[in-house]
């Protein structure tokens, strides 16, 4: 299996990370205006932030250990 930065450089890699934090968020963003007011009034918002910061914080860890570093 071959990493998804290999053959970038560390600029190249930084994007690719950031873009994939992007495409998280937006992802979520576009389930939360989809949602109808009942929907949103019973989801249990309570877990956005541990689900985001996991989310983000693997994306980094993956991005350090995977591609060339400045």
């Amino acid at each position: 299996m071959c990493s998804q930065y290999e053959g970038l450089s560390a600029k190249e890699a930084d994007d690719l990370m950031i873009g994939m934090i992007n495409l998280l968020v937006c992802d979520v963003m576009d389930e939360a205006r989809a949602m109808t007011k009942k929907e949103w009034d019973t989801r249990d918002a309570r877990y956005l932030p541990h689900y985001f910061a996991s989310a983000i914080f693997y994306t980094v860890q993956n991005r350090l250990r995977e591609a060339p570093q400045c």
